[in-house]
């Protein structure tokens, strides 16, 4: 176990000598050249700046500087809506989670991120136009899918002065965003140039929804810094979590044909976790015929679903397998009120909810590790700022690792702008 830290990880059924399906300590080490490579590369981004998603865990001077924006949003409306898509809202919806179950007071944040025109027309008319304000981000200015929506939401709010009400985020130089901001007079944030947009959870466009939220934002970065800290300060790469998990995934894929990797936590508020990470692997290292198949899942409700597949399937996964420590928590079960199906329910009369959430999530781990399927666990005891923001770092790390271990570039896209490049040959035409 990997400990001093918001989050701890157990490696030890990835291996051979806990699962059939693992792979050797001897071949770990022997990617020890490898973590070090990574290592280095991550430990001079940090020394030059020339990566600031790695010096940001360490800011507060922005955070500071929204501070008027937040109070404003907070004490005018009921409902914010963050316009985006991608990397510019799955982090900042990831962080966002953390409100669930919590008494906040802050007004609801919802992310209107895909443009299906029936869905999104239904979510934007069931908010006030009065007592509702805007965050569109794009990181380039020039997002097809955002543009559209903030022109949408302009055409829709009228001929009221909404100048206050939409707040524009994206980078400081002469792009679409920018002009249609400049025309109605609304606050244009900048974006770092620099900052990927799968990689800006710790940005401003991750953050900023969250304050709004109400969420302590200084906490998610405290949870990073302190991932970031022990990874920078690692004496040996491979007992650094990020770049242990690199390792695994890499050697797995490469020595033992196992090329999917399963994201599997039993919070539910990190399901937006899931699909965060599910990008950031995908397209940071799906290149050049590189890379793993990121699959997100659920428990306990993946277990009537794709359970049966990740047990009696074919043996090319990786689990991930993110447990919290739910016991006590939640409803408890009354004998009484179960009637003649009482002693039938014996096993489970006088626990509560999470208590069965407990045991599900061990049960799951049990039934992975006896079934030969290599199982790394990541565990806490409550999910907080803290932990998001080191789970959210681990995630970071671990993936810029992977890509130095397989010599890609973590940090383009090249197919995707390819994809951009016909959608608007496609429209063209049509006009």
């Amino acid at each position: 176990m990997f400990h001093k830290l918001p989050i701890a990880n157990d490696i030890d059924a990835c291996f051979m000598h806990k699962v059939d399906g693992g792979f050797s300590l001897k071949k770990f080490k022997e990617m020890a050249e490898l973590g070090s490579i990574a290592l280095e590369f991550i430990r001079a981004r940090c020394n030059d700046g020339t990566l600031p998603i790695l010096n940001l865990p360490y800011h507060r001077d922005d955070i500071v500087s929204w501070k008027p924006i937040v109070d404003r949003y907070q004490s005018l409306y009921d409902d914010v809506v963050i316009l985006g898509i991608g990397g510019s809202t799955l982090g900042s919806a990831t962080i966002c989670a953390l409100v669930d179950g919590c008494v906040i007071t802050a007004p609801r944040i919802h992310f209107l991120d895909n443009i299906d025109p029936i869905s999104f027309d239904s979510r934007l008319s069931s908010f006030d136009k009065e007592k509702t304000g805007f965050l569109a981000i794009s990181k380039s200015g020039s997002t097809t899918e955002t543009l559209t929506k903030l022109l949408i939401v302009i055409d829709r709010l009228g001929n009221k002065n909404f100048s206050t009400q939409i707040i524009c985020l994206t980078e400081p130089t002469d792009n679409p965003m920018r002009r249609i901001a400049a025309t109605h007079g609304l606050l244009c944030l900048d974006y770092d140039p620099k900052v990927i947009g799968r990689f800006s959870a710790l940005s401003t466009a991750g953050l900023l929804p969250a304050a709004i939220a109400g969420i302590n934002v200084e906490g998610v970065r405290r949870g990073a810094a302190a991932v970031l800290d022990a990874t920078i300060f690692a004496k040996n790469p491979l007992d650094n979590p990020a770049i242990a998990g690199a390792a695994i995934n890499v050697a797995l894929a490469r020595d033992h044909g196992i090329n999917q990797t399963v994201f599997l936590p039993y919070v539910e508020r990190l399901e937006r976790l899931s699909i965060w990470f599910r990008q950031l692997w995908a397209e940071s290292l799906g290149k050049e015929g590189y890379g793993t198949t990121p699959i997100n899942a659920m428990g306990v409700v993946d277990q009537h679903s794709q359970m049966q597949l990740y047990l009696a399937g074919p043996r090319d996964k990786f689990f991930t397998v993110i447990c919290s420590d739910p016991r006590g928590l939640g409803g408890r079960i009354r004998g009484e009120l179960a009637g003649s199906a009482a002693e039938s329910l014996n096993y489970l009369l006088g626990h509560t909810m999470g208590d069965l959430m407990a045991a599900e999530q061990q049960a799951t781990i049990d039934s992975l590790i006896s079934n030969c399927c290599p199982t790394r666990l990541i565990r806490f005891s409550n999910l907080n700022e803290e932990v998001m923001g080191g789970l959210i770092m681990q995630f970071i790390l671990e993936t810029i690792a992977a890509a130095q271990m397989m010599r890609i570039n973590a940090f383009d896209q090249p197919v995707v702008e390819e994809t951009k490049l016909l959608i608007r040959q496609f429209l063209q035409e049509e006009n």
